[in-house]
């Protein structure tokens, strides 16, 4: 009889642990933005959050439609896979007419972007120059870097997304995409479009390009590296400030070092 009260009295207690967290009965948490954040940072960690009782749902819209929904209210939280300024500007693209004050960018992590080609392409490597070629078109064929005698099939971000936006700056330098490029609404369009295409290119986020399995093929190249961040009006919400102080932990940070 007196196991079974020490039984009772210790689920009593686990359930008033669970009780007393924050946000232990809350809905689930909604952040919307960059697919990259999504890939390289929720989807590792949505389990782990999920066990100390923050559930998170993640929509995967793009880095300029998530600061959008920020701005009209419809979530508490944006994710993006740039600097503030430039989230901002893929904000303008995706149709914000409006930036509000105060926003604040409340960075994860870091993750680079990569050169990515199908499996059957021979190229292992390429420079800045000449990915800043193939990207703008001035570079049509794999044989000019290596490969075989076939038509280079360039695929981009949608405009808006945050990725498109640091590609554009800090590799292209401002200069404009090839008109040829094909353009694709999310990152799973353009991981699709590698796999099927053998003379595809596109430059993916890391995190991307790592869960993506055998269908793509990351190549060597320069180092490009971007923050991953949440963004908020004003300071964070208690949620979102719990979600923060989790995701800045020591074990989450050391899960996500392979970004």
């Amino acid at each position: 009889m007196m196991n079974s009260k020490r039984m009772i009295l210790k689920a009593a207690g686990a359930f008033a642990l669970v009780a007393t967290h924050p946000l232990a009965h809350a809905g689930a948490l909604e952040i919307a933005g960059s697919t990259t954040v999504q890939k390289a940072v929720i989807e590792k960690v949505a389990s782990r959050a999920q066990a100390a009782g923050m559930p998170l749902k993640m929509m995967g819209v793009g880095t300029g439609k998530g600061m959008v929904m920020l701005f009209e209210g419809r979530v508490s939280v944006a994710a993006v896979s740039d600097e503030l300024v430039n989230a901002i500007a893929s904000a303008r693209k995706a149709g914000a007419t409006q930036v509000p004050d105060g926003l604040q960018m409340h960075e994860i992590t870091t993750s680079g972007v990569v050169p990515v080609v199908h499996p059957s392409n021979g190229v292992a490597a390429l420079t800045h120059d000449q990915i800043t070629g193939i990207l703008t078109g001035k570079i049509t064929r794999w044989s000019e870097v290596g490969g075989a005698d076939a038509p280079i099939s360039v695929v981009v971000p949608a405009e808006g997304s945050g990725t498109r936006g640091y590609i554009g700056k800090k590799i292209l330098n401002g200069a404009a995409f090839t008109a040829s490029a094909k353009v694709m609404r999310t990152s799973a369009a353009e991981l699709n479009a590698l796999r099927r295409d053998p003379n595809a290119f596109a430059v993916l986020g890391a995190g991307v390009a790592r869960t993506a399995g055998t269908g793509v093929k990351p190549i060597d190249g320069p180092k490009f590296t971007r923050p991953l961040a949440l963004v908020t009006i004003g300071g964070p919400n208690p949620e979102v400030a719990e979600l923060l102080k989790f995701l800045r932990s020591d074990d989450v940070q050391g899960l996500l070092a392979a970004n």
